[in-house]
């Protein structure tokens, strides 16, 4: 028994918005050269990366090692050399070729290009990115995740002034007031300069039943006091 798909039901979405208005007027090779560039892109904005990198040593940036903003891929840590290859053969083979020549990509090979494309693009969906391997504060500011080390500071005094609960009711609303992102909130955990702590407090009067709820706060480790000491000139 065949079992037909139409195009519309595998392809992620990206791919139907950009290229099959192509593919659909018989621009094979242009269509599938579009797929692997939305894939470059879509590396490029999970990353928040501003860096002129592309194609293989954008993989090698993100998936490989060295000092720099992680992608890591979601089954596993043991997996990461593998998704880099992947990431990487795609690229060398496909992206290189039709960029270059593209002259025997005809229907066929087009689809193929934009199913592998669209399987790497809901890999980078389900990975997350880690600042771990960036390279401490100073890093942060060369990537460009920060302007200077003074917004990191100003970040973990604001985290560590906050207490639950409650602590999250307009928290990241009140970052994005003050000019934070997700990626520079989430880099400062990563980095280890500051931690989410709690525990269970009864908060009823002497003689009434329990009422038990959760306590939380935001608290520098030494690496994080040591950074922000050395801004407030400590």
């Amino acid at each position: 028994m065949t079992v037909e798909f139409g195009l519309d039901t595998i392809l992620h979405q990206r791919i139907i918005d950009k290229c099959m208005s192509v593919y659909r007027d018989g621009h094979f090779h242009l269509a599938a050269f579009e797929s692997m560039k939305q894939v470059e892109l879509a590396l490029k904005e999970k990353s928040g990366t501003n860096d002129k990198l592309f194609g293989t040593r954008l993989v090698d940036t993100l998936l490989g090692s060295g000092k720099s903003i992680k992608l890591t891929v979601p089954l596993g840590d043991e997996l990461q050399e593998q998704a880099k290859s992947l990431f990487k053969g795609a690229f060398s083979y496909y992206r290189n070729y039709t960029a270059h020549d593209g002259s025997k990509i005809d229907e066929v090979i087009c689809i193929r290009i934009m199913v592998l494309a669209s399987e790497l693009l809901d890999l980078i969906a389900a990975s997350s990115i880690s600042f771990e391997e960036i390279g401490g504060a100073k890093g942060l500011i060369e990537r460009g995740i920060f302007d200077k080390e003074s917004q990191i500071s100003d970040l973990l005094s604001f985290l560590s002034s906050q207490v639950c609960p409650g602590c999250f009711d307009g928290l990241f609303e009140d970052l994005c007031e003050r000019g934070y992102t997700d990626h520079q909130y989430q880099s400062v955990f990563d980095l280890g300069l500051i931690e989410y702590k709690q525990e269970i407090r009864d908060y009823s009067l002497p003689g009434e039943p329990a009422d038990l709820d959760t306590f939380g706060w935001f608290e520098l480790t030494p690496l994080g006091q040591t950074v922000l000491n050395k801004n407030q000139n400590i």
